[in-house]
């Protein structure tokens, strides 16, 4: 993990420097602000896992007229830098692959992100252009905006160039861009280079399916293991997490370390023990209080940029335990099992689809704002913190194989969720963890519910006349329940709404593919629609081809 950040169109000044700190914790072991062209800083807060402090992986990487910082990895480094023509500075990191690509592919910035193989965000400049890039699901952030001066700010989080800007907006997933610095007055404008597979056309037996499923996975888990910093696992005591400790538990010379949070009556923390065991590796536990789930509420909205409710609550046990494995361990590079639920449909709602192509269809919509959920949240509790973050099932080759699959593998009637999963994986975990229904991190976290802890917090902290003004004081997107305006309250305490509200996703889990217009939140104009409808000649060739009913009139 680590922070990038660059300002093209001016010199720097001691204001913006400032703003470029705010990131540090994000790379807290380098930190390097360079003017690699006339005008063109880059700027790189670097998170060592590789040789701390060893110098061929600082960065900014040069060579050929083109320099580049990049936040994230890249797994196939060593197939692009062979027969690379010239030398480059700091040609020992990973990122260094992203200029030999380029040049490999002839300067074509399309072709170049798609041969990446990895979790990237991405500032190159020449002596002409400067050039973006971001991974195929969003797994590092990338947000940019223009000041007063027509000058072009980029950086890993918001804070760290809204204050700067006129208006912010993310870079989005799976897309590039080339931008002339000699005119900086027009727009950016994304280009798309992956999308997700919106046709499920891999009709497969399903013995022949949980094969793949078993070796994809566990080659993803396998090539994210680069780095010889000490690894741990965010244990929730589920399917998932649980999962990831296995796979990786194989390969890892150094015995791993497990960390579970919870409350002290928390029914997974025991669920999470008996995986540890099994797996014979250390385990931490993080008990923690509601009152500390409370008190940590403005810290967490400030790292996380949302006051989406459902990102808060699971955000809060994550930052609390990343602080935790940051102040008392050498942990440094955490493995998750986020994106699996988003892939396979397993969330309750999503069980309780009406078919099997409404599931399909939901499950497009969710990985398409997965970066603005899940994997922002993972992210944010990990990078404040100085560690890293990596999630296998969110690799490019896992999700083209299982965004690929019969929608009716997913939505097996009388089937736990994930059944194709997790009978890809007997006998990898105990029985009752493998073939234990589907908790949430944060509704997990002892016998009563946070959400409801929450709620009557905020039902004593929010006067009634107050909340009974809700639409006055916050007109657009007006909070539904006291918990939701508090949350505001705090993020507009701490950013400026009109710069960066909009890019804040919520309540998705009530925009479902099936409801109905009038049900749907976060829908401006038709663009989502648009952007993940299934094309009707998709679905009829799904329909055709499916050995299973998908319920379709």
């Amino acid at each position: 993990m680590c922070g990038i950040w660059a300002i093209i169109g001016e010199q720097v000044t001691p204001q913006q420097q400032d703003a470029f700190m705010k990131i540090v914790g994000r790379g807290p072991d380098l930190t390097v602000l360079e003017e690699v062209q006339p005008n063109v800083h880059l700027g790189f807060h670097r998170l060592a896992i590789v040789m701390p402090g060893d110098t061929p992986s600082a960065q900014p990487i040069a060579g050929g007229g083109l320099s580049v910082v990049c936040n994230g990895e890249i797994y196939n480094h060593q197939s692009l830098k062979i027969d690379c023509p010239i030398t480059l500075k700091n040609g020992g990191s990973d990122c260094a692959a992203i200029i030999t690509s380029f040049l490999k592919h002839k300067e074509d910035l399309k072709e170049t992100c798609a041969s990446l193989d990895g979790v990237f965000a991405f500032i190159m400049a020449d002596s002409k252009n400067v050039y973006i890039g971001r991974d195929p699901i969003g797994v590092r952030p990338l947000f940019y905006g223009y000041n007063s001066n027509g000058s072009l700010l980029i950086g890993s989080e918001v804070k760290c160039i809204e204050e700067l800007c006129e208006r912010v907006e993310y870079f989005p997933p799976g897309c590039c861009a080339t931008i002339s610095i000699s005119s900086l007055n027009r727009p950016v404008q994304p280009q798309q280079y992956y999308t997700v597979p919106s046709v499920a056309d891999r009709f497969l037996s399903i013995e022949c399916t949980q094969t793949l499923v078993r070796d994809i996975l566990v080659k993803s888990v396998e090539k994210r293991l680069m780095g010889n910093r000490n690894f741990g696992f965010m244990l929730s005591g589920g399917l998932d997490s649980s999962l990831i400790a296995s796979i990786a538990t194989r390969f890892l010379k150094q015995k791993p370390v497990a960390f579970s949070v919870g409350f002290e009556d928390s029914p997974d923390l025991e669920n999470a023990r008996k995986v540890a065991d099994y797996l014979k590796i250390p385990h931490e536990i993080l008990v923690i209080t509601p009152q500390q789930c409370i008190d940590i509420i403005p810290e967490v909205v400030f790292a996380l940029e949302t006051f989406d409710p459902l990102i808060i609550r699971c955000g809060i046990a994550h930052y609390l335990l990343c602080q935790h494995i940051s102040k008392s361990s050498d942990v440094k590079v955490l493995l998750s099992g986020e994106g699996a639920d988003e892939l396979f449909g397993s969330y309750a709602y999503m069980q309780r689809a009406p078919n099997a192509l409404h599931l399909h269809k939901e499950i497009l919509r969710r990985m398409h704002h997965l970066h603005q959920y899940d994997v922002l949240r993972c992210d944010r509790s990990t990078s404040c913190h100085g560690l890293e973050i990596r999630v296998p099932f969110l690799d490019k080759r896992f999700i083209d194989l299982v965004s690929r699959l019969p929608p009716t593998y997913k939505l097996m009637p009388m089937k736990l969720e994930k059944h194709l999963l997790r009978s890809a994986f007997e006998g990898w975990l105990p029985d009752e963890v493998l073939w234990r229904s589907k908790e949430g991190f944060a509704e997990a976290l002892g016998k009563t519910d946070l959400g409801d802890i929450l709620a009557d917090h905020c039902d004593k902290l929010i006067p009634k006349d107050l909340y009974e003004q809700r639409a006055e004081r916050f007109p657009d997107r007006t909070p539904e329940t006291t918990e939701e305006y508090w949350y505001r309250q705090i993020f507009e305490e701490t950013f400026v709404y009109d710069k960066m509200g909009h890019l804040v996703h919520t309540k998705v889990y009530r925009t479902a593919a099936w409801h109905r217009p009038d049900e749907k939140e976060n829908i401006s104009g038709d663009r989502e629609t648009d952007t993940l409808d299934v094309k009707s000649d998709d679905l009829l060739r799904l329909r055709r081809r499916s050995t299973g009913s998908l319920g379709v009139a």
